[in-house]
């Protein structure tokens, strides 16, 4: 009985393993893809951030909150200054996170 609990429980934990990887990777990726265009220390930390949270740190994660980070990672690169990207943070936390939406 012991044998089986311990073959299961690697089982879990090497599926788990896996899919961190497997995020871990994805958030390498948008990293490269979104971070490497950013014109602004700002809008980079808010990609960079974006990306954690949909890739890494995405445990009850919302709709709502995805379409927002997906937002961020949309309109954010080309940003030039600090005022643009949190008008642009402002924005998409509106049109994805209102309660009225």
């Amino acid at each position: 009985m012991k044998r089986w609990v311990a073959i299961c429980l690697l089982a879990v934990l090497g599926t788990a393993n896996a899919s961190f990887a497997e995020d871990k990777a994805a958030y390498e990726d948008c990293v490269l893809q979104h971070v490497s265009l950013a014109e602004n220390g700002t809008a980079a930390n808010l990609m960079t951030n974006a990306c954690h949270r949909l890739y890494i740190d995405n445990f009850m994660l919302s709709e709502k909150d995805q379409s927002y980070f997906q937002c961020l990672l949309e309109y954010l690169p080309p940003s030039k200054s600090t005022p643009v990207a949190m008008r642009i943070k402002s924005t998409c936390n509106s049109k994805h996170r209102s309660l009225f939406n």
